[in-house]
């Protein structure tokens, strides 16, 4: 089973930027069947956690958390980066099996997980004076 954080509970959703705060996750099965389920908990670790229980080994996305991807490799699941173009959930599970994605473990995950910390503070500029 796949999972991946979407911007909508529909079939031609595209991945979502977000996943701990995302609305839904897309869980694929290998008939490429899509069931959607709700992110109640608006928690990276909480979301890992709810995608397990659902038997959800291989994860698309293109940003996590730190704590919540340590909780995934602690689960064995594989995580895939999808990068930063819009693609739709049927989209990432073709390029999924084709072999197009990275696997998260293989990048540098210190920039990884530094370069998304800057989503909630709207201050760009650091004034140096």
């Amino acid at each position: 089973m796949i999972g991946m954080p979407v911007k909508s509970a529909k079939p031609e959703s595209a991945i979502s930027p977000v996943f701990g705060k995302v609305k839904y996750f897309a869980i694929v099965d290998d008939n490429g069947n899509i069931e959607f389920v709700e992110n109640v908990e608006k928690s990276g670790v909480k979301a890992i956690e709810l995608l397990l229980s659902k038997g959800v080994k291989t994860l698309l996305l293109s940003h996590l958390g730190k704590r919540p991807y340590e909780v995934a490799l602690e689960n064995n699941m594989k995580i895939y980066y999808v990068g930063k173009e819009r693609v739709t959930i049927k989209e990432a599970v073709e390029k999924l099996k084709n072999g197009e994605y990275p696997e998260l473990a293989t990048l540098d995950l210190e920039e990884f997980f530094n370069s998304h910390h800057h989503h909630h503070d709207h201050e760009h500029g650091h004034h140096h004076h």
